[in-house]
């Protein structure tokens, strides 16, 4: 009997495509605008007022975009509407996986139950009491529960009476700013330039220019930190730009545009920011209204004034600037109480062991440093950490 032939095994299955998911897609369009329209990450994070960091993990799917940037990226780049179109698969997608609850960056979406008027109340008379506590006990202590209030009044944006949410939006972006603040103190800089950039969305989306520019200001200081003068700049000029016509915000601007210039070396400029601080600061206190900038301009000045010398003293090499660096740093110091304020004075204190050192003063920079308290954390630490390789250097 003829043996039959062997059975034919059945042919292998195509590997079936994993469908491409909506963050990967929108990473991948948003490059393709970018690059038609021929803009650098850089530049385009510029116009945008974002780092390009965070544009570049956005593109390549490594964190989610920010609610506003579908938006205002499309306008930007001409994208007829394709990448506002794809947002909200991409909000779908980032809710499914769930990585909105119990996470360390702010929520799209957050509690559902609407928003309760006496206790919004609550939370906005509870943020001045946050800041004056930071300003005492430093912002490393605060963090968690800025957070929390935060993301509640994230939530409340999407149940709110239309009437009170312009409101309800910018008391988060006030929490997200303070948040943001608390990370940095605590040198946690990617984690407060997420709540800088999320504040940043809600304080445009209700048109708050005040928070607005103070949200780029505070940008501009996390890249000054950083070691980015570039973007320091750049994120300054556009606190200005979007600054209300008041003193305060824009002298805020004012200060950040000084810590940029002299990241820099460029003196002349840093004179003039500083002056246009000193000059707006006096027109804030003339017009009579106690704010939190009033009530600590001379230290804010004086401590901007000692840093930016301070810095210009590195990338120059001239002493001079670093003798008038300790001045203005002293002068500073003697301002605070260690006792009301110690993290502030601690903070004054070893960026004026750095300037000292800077200056050729070994021995009163070696004093300073020993007045510090043991384990320092946050800003602290790194201030720290450069006066004593100053000393040795």
């Amino acid at each position: 009997m003829p043996s039959l032939p062997a059975p034919m095994s059945p042919p292998s299955p195509r590997p079936r495509a994993e469908p491409e998911s909506a963050r990967l897609r929108f990473g991948r369009r948003l490059r393709h605008w970018r690059e038609a329209r021929g803009l650098s990450q850089t530049e385009f994070g510029r116009l945008l007022g974002y780092h390009n960091s965070l544009i570049s993990r956005v593109e390549n799917a490594r964190r989610w975009p920010p609610p506003g940037l579908p938006v205002r990226a499309d306008e930007l780049l001409l994208a007829g509407g394709e990448l506002a179109g794809l947002w909200p698969a991409v909000r779908q997608e980032r809710e499914r996986l769930g990585e909105l609850a119990g996470t360390a960056r702010p929520p799209l979406t957050g509690a559902t139950a609407p928003p309760d008027p006496v206790t919004v109340e609550v939370l906005a008379h509870l943020l001045a009491g946050y800041r004056t506590a930071g300003g005492r006990i430093g912002g490393e202590e605060l963090a968690a529960v800025l957070e929390h209030h935060a993301r509640t009044l994230a939530g409340w944006q999407h149940t709110a009476p239309r009437e009170s949410l312009a409101a309800i939006r910018s008391l988060a972006a006030q929490y997200a700013e303070l948040a943001g603040w608390a990370h940095f103190e605590g040198d946690r800089c990617a984690r407060a330039l997420d709540w800088y950039t999320t504040g940043l969305e809600w304080a445009r989306a209700t048109g708050d220019r005040a928070t607005t520019a103070t949200l780029l200001a505070r940008q501009s200081t996390l890249h000054w930190w950083s070691g980015d003068p570039a973007n320091a700049l750049a994120l300054a000029e556009a606190a200005r730009a979007a600054a209300p016509p008041l003193p305060e915000p824009r002298a805020w601007a004012a200060v950040a545009k000084a810590h940029a210039h002299a990241l820099l070396g460029e003196a002349p400029q840093v004179r003039q920011a500083l002056a246009d601080a000193r000059r707006l600061t006096t027109a804030a206190l003339r017009s009579g209204e106690p704010t939190p900038w009033s009530a600590r301009a001379d230290l804010v000045l004086a401590v901007a004034h000692g840093t930016c010398h301070r810095d210009l003293s590195v990338h120059t090499g001239r002493a001079a600037h670093a003798r008038i660096a300790a001045a203005r740093l002293e002068a500073a110091l003697a301002l605070l109480d260690p006792a009301a304020h110690p993290r502030d004075h601690a903070l004054v204190t070893a960026r004026l062991a750095g300037a000292q050192a800077r200056a050729g003063r070994r021995d009163a920079a070696t004093t300073l440093l020993a007045r510090l308290p043991p384990g320092a954390t946050g800003r602290i630490a790194r201030e720290q950490h450069r006066a004593r390789e100053w000393l040795r250097g």
